[in-house]
């Protein structure tokens, strides 16, 4: 059997992290998001895979190549203009036989999932399905036993947002994750199909907005679309979403040190160090963490749970990291405090700088919501020494911020704060 492996798409509510890097490619645990799901086709014994791609198509080719460093084969597709799940579908269509999973290529399902999926009937189509409180982001499913009945997509809220005046992506967000009823059942986008769903999609006009779950909602109708759930399933919609994904995969990662530990280092809990890396002297380390290749911790540095640090990092002396992905050529000053952030690659911060982690709160003139974070840092920014970021807060990639700021507002890309 083979899958269909979507990952053309950009992303764009993950800006300003997907400026120069797809979703699928987003760093967790030290990782692309798309090796994970790649694994786990690998896991469950398929082997030959169809990618699409199409946004900064190349970073993905260069890094899985054909696939034989995962035990896979990888047959590339491109879309040429980020169209949707169908129309990227739609471009396999020559590609496959017979039965086939389709996949996102940015999200994590567990492989008991996959299994799950694998047991559908011969002869129907199935869907992937998991249980959430924060419905409105994802097509919420209705199913009968275990037959799909329909997907419904909710709409966007963004007019309140609008005539609030806070259009920003951090309220939409915020708007999006209230969902005031109880768990609710919604699509994975992970499908057991047929080629008959390329007739039904060629019907529909493959570029037209939900033409992937409109034509399986009408499928059901003729066939049984059989339900299949998820224990496990984790998506990133924001920047912020990556924290839990981060978590997630750094709580399976085990103990393995590679790097130099110098005298007086403290290491509890699993931690992975790779090769070239150094933790100078009287650093702690709190697992689980993941530290890449080149990185250069402390001294006296504290790095506490659910943190991951990139190849080629420097945190300097006395800082403190928590609950936060940092991704590869950052470098961070002495004396610095970040907590529950994501720092994305090529950043430089100064000394004394201080990431506040705090209660976020955005008011609309109907509703009052508030989520907990740091702040989101895009790629190639530099920020000088004695700044403070407030809790939310948003800079753009290549921005810069002069020394003794005190940051309580997003940048948009390249500004410039003197």
């Amino acid at each position: 059997m083979k899958a269909v492996v979507l990952a053309a798409g950009e992303g764009r509510r993950l800006r300003p992290l997907t400026g120069n890097m797809g979703k699928g490619m987003l760093p967790i645990g030290n990782k692309p998001i798309l090796s994970y799901v790649l694994e786990s086709l690998a896991s469950v014994n398929i082997r030959d895979i169809i990618l699409v791609v199409g946004y900064q198509k190349e970073k993905v080719m260069n890094q899985f190549g054909d696939g034989k460093d995962l035990g896979i084969n990888i047959e590339y597709v491109t879309q040429k203009f980020q169209l949707g799940t169908a129309h990227a579908l739609f471009q396999t269509k020559d590609k496959v036989d017979d039965r086939f999973l389709v996949v996102p290529g940015d999200s994590l399902v567990d492989v008991e999932a996959l299994k799950n999926l694998l047991t559908t009937p011969k002869g129907d189509w199935g869907i992937l399905v998991a249980s959430t409180s924060n419905s409105s982001k994802y097509g919420v499913v209705e199913v009968k036993g275990d037959k799909l009945v329909t997907i419904r997509e909710r709409q966007k809220l963004t007019e309140d947002l609008i005539s609030s005046g806070t259009p920003s992506v951090f309220a939409l967000a915020l708007w999006e994750y209230q969902d005031p009823s109880q768990s609710t059942l919604i699509n994975t986008g992970t499908y057991m199909l047929d080629t008959d769903i390329f007739a039904r999609l060629e019907a529909k006009g493959v570029g037209e907005r939900l033409t992937l779950t409109s034509a399986i909602t009408e499928e059901a109708q003729r066939r049984k679309v059989t339900i299949k759930r998820a224990d496990m399933w984790l998506d990133a919609v924001y920047p912020w979403d990556l924290l839990p994904l981060n978590e997630y995969t750094l709580s399976r990662t085990p103990k393995d040190i590679k790097g130099t530990i110098e005298e007086g280092v403290v290491i509890k809990g699993p931690v992975k160090i790779g090769e070239g890396a150094r933790i100078r002297a009287n650093s702690i380390l709190e697992g689980p963490i993941s530290i890449g290749p080149g990185s250069v911790i402390g001294p006296g540095a504290y790095i506490g749970a659910n943190v991951s640090i990139g190849d080629n990092c420097t945190i300097g002396p006395f800082s403190v990291v928590k609950n936060t992905l940092i991704m590869s050529d950052v470098t961070i000053g002495a004396h610095t405090s970040i907590y529950q952030s994501v720092l994305a690659n090529g950043s430089t911060l100064g000394d004394f700088l201080g990431v506040e982690k705090g209660e976020y709160t955005i008011k609309l003139e109907r509703y009052t919501a508030t989520k907990t974070l740091g702040a989101i840092i895009g790629a190639d920014c530099e920020v000088s020494h004695h700044v403070s970021l407030s809790p939310g807060v948003i800079l753009g990639n290549g921005c810069s911020i002069g020394a003794n700021k005190n940051l309580r507002d997003n940048l948009m890309d390249g500004t410039h704060v003197l």
